[in-house]
């Protein structure tokens, strides 16, 4: 024995070394993978900067409007503090300079920090960066939705030209321009009033019943927009759940220390996302307003994370045990907050009666 120690001690010690060295590269790998998130109590430096401590976070995805009044900024500013409240926000890390941190970063309800800014016109997309990205298309209609919703910068007049008071000075002018006018051919429009005003009265009576009727079209338009929609997230919750069953088994088995995990043998594929259907969402996104403020936000959201075509990540059997758990375990942990995000959703969509009748 003490023969055959001394003959392969040399391939002995290779083995070992090369053993250690896998060893060394998958906690590295692991380690890496963590050190892309991070949590923090910040608190608001302007529309799109958080502080914490002495670093500087930039909302990744949005950039701050210049040449904006300070009451503009002091809002802005307020918005982004009463969106992170007291609560931790947790932070994935984009980019790093010297002086500056990039990352995207959601507070404790899970609500996206730099879509939410959008959402109020408080901030614009920064289409280089979210470009060919996941996230373009939502920031990008975030931006669409507060324009059309004038809020935030979209409410100020974006000409740059006359003020409220010139507005308002420039009426007066007009009015008593047109008083004088009336005032000087009153004589010779009296009868011509008199004998038109049944007709007027007929054709805004007329004018009322269509606007009526329009009005009522749309509604039902747009009820079944909110029925179709809440059948939508609701056939998409279903597709999560049985998401979490199938990942449920495969993180068992990855965590399972008795037995050796089934990629080992020949391999695995982790879907990274369920794969959900977005096409009524896509459609009617210019119908969102029936849906309310609060109910139509937590439906971006929602969407912002459904993908047509999830990725898929391979599961090599020489891969590390710990790193495949992470993999496995990030993907259940991520259906999970959606699932949870599909429940709020539905529970708004019944309270506000855009339930639609299909169980799910």
């Amino acid at each position: 024995m003490l023969y055959f120690f001394k003959k392969h001690s040399a391939f002995l010690l290779v083995f070992v070394v090369l053993l250690f060295a896998v060893k060394v590269n998958a906690q590295d790998q692991a380690s890496t993978q963590a050190s892309r998130f991070f949590e923090a109590q910040f608190r608001a430096a302007d529309a799109t900067r958080m502080v914490a401590g002495q670093t500087l976070v930039q909302l990744w995805g949005v950039q701050t409007i210049e040449g904006m009044p300070a009451q503009f900024n002091i809002s802005s500013r307020s918005a982004l503090d009463n969106a992170l409240g007291r609560g931790k926000a947790r932070c994935e890390l984009k980019k790093r300079t010297e002086v500056l941190v990039f990352a995207q970063c959601t507070n404790g309800a899970d609500l996206d920090l730099g879509l939410y800014m959008l959402q109020q016109g408080y901030a614009i997309v920064n289409r280089a960066i979210v470009y060919g990205s996941a996230f373009e298309d939502p920031y990008i209609q975030a931006e669409m939705e507060a324009q059309n919703q004038r809020l935030g910068v979209w409410a100020r007049n974006s000409s740059g030209g006359s003020t409220k008071e010139d507005d308002g000075n420039l009426t007066l002018i007009l009015g008593a321009v047109l008083l004088l006018f009336i005032l000087g051919v009153f004589s010779m429009l009296t009868l011509t009033i008199m004998k038109g005003f049944q007709k007027v009265t007929d054709a805004q009576n007329q004018s009322m019943d269509m606007m009526a009727r329009e009005r009522e079209l749309r509604d039902k338009e747009r009820e079944i927009f909110a029925s179709m929609l809440d059948s939508e997230i609701k056939a998409n919750k279903s597709k999560i759940e049985a998401y979490l069953v199938v990942y449920d088994e495969m993180l068992k088995d990855v965590k399972d220390s008795d037995k050796t995990p089934k990629f080992k043998n020949a391999g695995d594929i982790v879907q990274a996302q369920p794969a959900l259907d977005r096409s009524v969402f896509d459609r009617n996104t210019d119908k969102l307003d029936i849906l309310g403020d609060k109910l139509s936000s937590h439906v971006v959201h929602f969407y912002a994370r459904v993908k047509n075509k999830p990725d898929y990540i391979n599961l090599e059997p020489d891969m590390a045990v710990e790193e495949a758990r992470e993999i496995v375990e990030r993907a259940y942990n991520n259906a999970q907050r959606l699932n949870k995000i599909s429940d709020q959703i539905i529970d708004m969509f019944t309270q506000g009666g855009h339930s639609s009748e299909e169980e799910y």
